[in-house]
């Protein structure tokens, strides 16, 4: 019997509104247990908050969740594409390439992981600039602080794109930030194109994403200073 070539396995035809035999529901016609039937699984949440905050490719999302499987991951994505939160995108470059982005319906569960959030940082040990680059990964801290410290209400109709590199950080990648559409889009990568370029230190960024000081007295600033600080209002202050 011949093998499926690895072209022919990442173009397998979608999955939605096929039933999953697999899945364990609660039977029950309360919203909570079907919500639950949807986002309940283990991993689930997590791997919607890493889409949301930038990583759109399978490796990285396996990398970012460490103790996960493949085949916990591979399942999530599939039911999540089946039930309409995650859309998959077949590149055809060489290595073929396929990113994961979320819908309108992903989106949509980021209250939710807000509400968790607010109940985490009430209860139980919240995320601090001292615990950064010790507790937590600081590329972690970069990419997942501004995604969901970024304030909707505030954006506007603001289109607008950042560059920051944190200088202190030997070990972590510079990132990307587009904010449009009163959403804010991290990107692993340099935008060669970006409104503004920012340089500096953990406790810098920090500064600037919570308004403790101008973006030119956080670090190095290339770029239009208005535009920078109409970036920085769309962030929570603390």
């Amino acid at each position: 019997m011949n093998k499926p070539s690895a072209t022919a396995l990442l173009e397998r035809p979608a999955t939605a509104n096929v039933p999953d035999p697999g899945r364990k529901t609660y039977n029950q016609p309360c919203l909570i247990a079907q919500t639950l039937s949807v986002l309940g699984d283990r991993w689930t949440l997590l791997i919607l908050r890493d889409l949301m905050s930038g990583l759109s490719r399978y490796s990285d999302i396996m990398e970012n969740c460490a103790g996960m499987s493949p085949n916990v991951l591979s399942d999530r994505l599939k039911r999540l594409e089946a039930d309409g939160l995650v859309q998959r995108t077949y590149h055809k470059e060489l290595p073929p390439r396929v990113d994961y982005t979320l819908t309108e319906q992903g989106w949509a569960v980021r209250p939710i992981l807000l509400s968790l959030m607010s109940w985490g940082q009430q209860f139980l040990q919240p995320l601090t600039l001292t615990s950064v680059g010790i507790d937590v990964s600081t590329d972690f801290a970069v990419r997942v602080v501004p995604a969901f410290w970024f304030q909707p209400d505030r954006a506007g109709d603001l289109s607008a794109s950042m560059v920051i590199e944190i200088s202190d950080c030997a070990d972590c990648n510079t990132w990307s930030f587009e904010i449009r559409d009163g959403r804010i889009r991290p990107r692993r990568r340099v935008l060669e194109s970006a409104d503004i370029r920012l340089v500096a230190t953990t406790q810098g960024f920090f500064q600037f994403l919570r308004g403790e000081a101008t973006p030119e007295e956080c670090g190095t600033l290339h770029g239009s200073t208005v535009v920078a600080a109409a970036i920085q209002g769309c962030f929570l202050s603390q």
